[in-house]
């Protein structure tokens, strides 16, 4: 599993570096939320792809909406809601393929200013397909998670910064707790690059309003899920390897507009079908097109 999970990240920066991609990221407790209150709304879109052995094929579409409220220097505290339309074909699933994952993170910040900071990052998060999802009584363990991390940063220099921790979320698939190690250099004022696992960022600011960013990073999750007459469930597992690039205008003071472009790699199901068995499956790399919209208010 260790493996895999390295061999995947390898991959996907390997294809960063050597193919160009443009795309966009989302928001997770491994991530530094940011010094900032926004709010922002993603929509996105995959092309179909066919699940290995021709069993059937997927195609995926969805929104990403994300708030943050930062209260001073040390606390802020959000909502997330992310929205999945599977679109599976493959018979026996026990799902409608319409899957939910509801996020409330809260994260604590040593003061800014200092040379070596901390975070703790803690997120309680519903996971699960509509039929469990507007129906309480029907939540269960397999429902409820708990995202967090825990990450120390030392700043170097002016325009180098050390970040190390662990972090425990569904990004690889399966709940997983994995170690964050990485550099954030600043090599030029219009140049940044973020690199380390799990994720990497080389991001060109080309004018005072229009970057460039470039990344690799796992795409996965994990949800509860049952059929309609809720007589059948399962938890349904999905990994991959995003890579993407992002084109950002900062339109005005307080609102940015972004376009992507990216691929999917190494993407795999696990899913309990109605029959019992538990499959894994692969799909064909997927192409993802996204938009989105922020705007700071604070």
């Amino acid at each position: 599993m260790l493996w895999q999970t390295f061999r995947r990240f390898w991959v996907g920066t390997c294809y960063l570096l050597f193919c160009p991609a443009i795309g966009l990221a989302g928001v997770n407790v491994c991530q530094d939320p940011g010094e900032y209150s926004h709010v922002s709304l993603s929509v996105y879109s995959h092309n179909e792809a066919v699940i290995a052995d021709a069993v059937g094929q997927s195609e995926r579409e969805g929104y990403d909406l994300d708030l943050l409220f930062t209260m001073d220097d040390t606390w802020s505290f959000g909502a997330g809601h992310y929205y999945s339309n599977l679109g599976v074909e493959l018979s026996g699933l026990p799902t409608n393929g319409h899957l939910h994952t509801t996020v409330l993170p809260v994260h604590r910040h040593s003061a800014r200013g200092d040379k070596r900071r901390f975070r703790l990052s803690v997120a309680p998060t519903l996971s699960g397909s509509s039929n469990v999802m507007r129906q309480p009584g029907e939540y269960s363990s397999d429902t409820l998670q708990l995202l967090a991390a825990l990450i120390w940063s030392r700043k170097l220099s002016d325009r180098l910064t050390f970040h190390y921790g662990l972090c425990g979320d569904h990004r690889f698939g399966g709940y997983a707790v994995y170690p964050s190690v990485g550099i954030d250099w600043r090599p030029r004022d219009e140049w940044r690059l973020e690199l380390g696992f799990p994720e990497t960022w080389l991001t060109y600011k080309a004018t005072r309003s229009v970057s460039l960013s470039l990344g690799a990073a796992p795409d996965g999750n994990e949800w509860h899920v049952k059929n309609k007459n809720l007589d059948r469930e399962s938890q349904l597992v999905y990994e991959a390897t995003l890579v993407e690039g992002v084109l950002s205008w900062q339109v005005r003071d307080r609102v940015t507009i972004s376009a992507s472009f990216g691929r999917l790699l190494d993407n795999r199901y696990e899913v309990t079908l109605q029959d019992g068995s538990q499959v894994q499956l692969s799909s064909d790399a997927e192409a993802r097109f996204a938009a989105s919209l922020e705007w700071r208010f604070r």
